[in-house]
């Protein structure tokens, strides 16, 4: 995926992790983020977050990179 491409997801995932986060409870935040992640991004959304994340190239809020983080251990990827 080219570099607008990962901006892109980059910045879907932060938004997706600013509604999830309601301040009470951030693993419930990462949960949520994590379903989302799972249930609506195709298999090559998911592996270039995720590349993009174990590369360094990533500006994750908390929330966002813990989910990423969680969704790289779903697919098998853990750094």
């Amino acid at each position: 995926m080219d570099s607008n491409g990962s901006n892109k997801l980059i910045r879907m995932v932060n938004q997706i992790a600013e509604n999830f986060d309601f301040g009470s409870n951030q693993d419930e935040a990462v949960a949520g983020v994590l379903d989302h992640l799972q249930r609506f991004w195709t298999p090559e959304m998911k592996q270039a977050i995720v590349d993009s994340q174990q590369g360094g190239d990533l500006t994750l809020n908390k929330i966002a990179a813990e989910a990423v983080k969680a969704l790289a251990e779903k697919i098998g990827q853990a750094a």
